[in-house]
């Protein structure tokens, strides 16, 4: 019986190293992947990296890690003029290199928020959008061939990777008529490779925009 608590005790404290050591393994491994995204993003600040599920050790071995989440603010692409004031990725069955330089998920789901502040730079100058008070709707004034114009449009994702307004709604038939031109859009980079948008809500500070995708690369 001493002998079975001695070994029951042995067993416990071995499992409570193991424990310690995977937890600072994860903590590490979190470090080097925010420090990677940030240099291979030009990131002013690191992201908020977590590697979920237990025990991390096992995962590692495999070089696949069940799910990692990020957080980011301030994501900035020199081939876009829209700034995304915050990036959120979920990412599941993600293949790592052993150096943390390379990871790919099978399959992602994110949110981006874009202020309108930042989405007005990337409009066509003279238009600006501020929130609509409505689901998929923005207040907008612009200007169609020399004439103020005040309205409602509709916001929405064009080809996986813009956002567009259209559909201008002035409450004045005849400007609405030649309202029918104006469908600007602007272009979303900044995504880990592969992550494509998939629908936009506007929101009071703010436009929320989700996407999903295969085969994403946190690096790239």
């Amino acid at each position: 019986m001493r002998n079975l608590r001695r070994l029951l005790i042995v067993l416990v404290l071995l499992f409570g190293i193991f424990v310690t050591v995977d937890r600072v393994a994860v903590r590490f491994a979190e470090d080097q992947a925010a420090s990677k995204i940030q240099s291979a993003r030009g990131l002013a600040q690191k992201p908020n990296v977590t590697i979920e599920g237990f025990p991390f050790l096992t995962q590692l071995i495999g070089s696949k890690l069940d799910e990692i989440k990020v957080h980011a603010n301030d994501v900035k692409d020199p081939q876009s003029k829209v700034e995304l004031a915050s990036l959120d990725a979920d990412l599941t069955g993600v293949k790592i290199s052993s150096d943390y330089s390379s990871a790919i998920a099978d399959h992602a789901t994110g949110t981006v928020v874009i202020t309108y502040d930042s989405l007005n730079a990337a409009l066509p100058a003279g238009t600006s959008v501020t929130y609509g008070g409505q689901p998929g709707k923005v207040k907008v004034s612009t200007s169609i061939e020399g004439q103020s114009i005040h309205g409602t449009a509709d916001i929405s994702v064009v080809g996986g990777d813009n956002i567009g307004l259209n559909h201008l709604d002035t409450g004045n038939p005849l400007l609405d008529l030649g309202a029918n031109i104006f469908a600007p859009s602007v272009p979303v980079a900044g995504l880990p490779s592969g992550l494509k948008l998939d629908s936009i809500q506007a929101e009071a500070d703010g436009v929320s925009v989700a996407a999903s995708g295969t085969n994403v690369s946190l690096n790239g």
